[in-house]
């Protein structure tokens, strides 16, 4: 997405975006974390959506936040324009590629260095960022608004639901494994990661996959 506005889109960025992060490592190791402890195979999730109106986000790129803002405005406009209840509203937002780690609590940005990974810096400290300022933001955090309830965790208060994606989280594991980044293998940073997802981030076995359950329970798509 650029210059701040949404569009539909095909799927086929999906597949560079991958490719930056290790396409083709661990492939096995992807089938064995398919049924990890965290990882929801059931469609309870998706299920409990009950909103007339629905609306999945396809979020493969941080951008910077900017999806926080129109998903913020989604309900606004519902709420203000047309007399809406949130209630009547469901929305889903996929994190995989290099949203990814959007997903992940505070310390792992810390530990496996997902600001640097992610080149993003913090102008309080002029470091990689060491914290999710997508989920919480700091007044003054150059996310979205800049203001602290556009974020991860206002949004889900709203209702929304994160669904974030476990092929994703395994390359991811892989990949920081063969940096030396946490220490330890590829199961063991994927476990850790895993365990580290912030609380009510729902992880899907794959996001193509909930993308399609989603569709066939009436959610219209958007890239954003």
């Amino acid at each position: 997405m650029r210059n701040g506005t949404p569009h539909t889109t095909d799927r086929r960025g999906f597949v560079g975006a991958v490719a930056a992060l290790g396409a083709g490592m661990a492939l096995g190791l992807g089938a064995q974390q398919a049924a990890s402890p965290g990882v929801v195979a059931s469609d309870a999730w998706l299920d409990r959506l009950k909103g007339k109106h629905r609306q999945l986000f396809d979020v493969p790129e941080p951008e910077g936040g900017t999806v926080l803002r129109h998903v913020r405005n989604y309900f606004d406009a519902w709420r203000n324009a047309f007399g809406v209840a949130e209630t009547d509203v469901s929305v889903v937002v996929t994190l995989y590629a290099r949203t990814t780690p959007l997903g992940l609590q505070d310390a792992t940005w810390e530990k496996y260095q997902l600001g640097a990974a992610l080149s993003i810096t913090d102008p309080t400290t002029n470091a990689p960022l060491i914290r999710n300022w997508f989920a919480h933001p700091k007044p003054g955090d150059p996310v979205a608004d800049g203001e602290p309830e556009t974020s991860m965790e206002t949004l889900q208060r709203r209702g929304v639901i994160f669904a974030l994606c476990n092929n994703a989280l395994t390359r991811w594991a892989a990949r920081l494994a063969k940096s030396g980044l946490g220490g330890g293998s590829a199961v063991d940073v994927h476990a850790d990661l895993v365990a580290h997802a912030l609380p009510g981030v729902v992880i899907v076995p794959d996001v193509l996959v909930a993308m399609t359950k989603a569709h066939e329970r009436g959610f219209a798509y958007v890239r954003s």
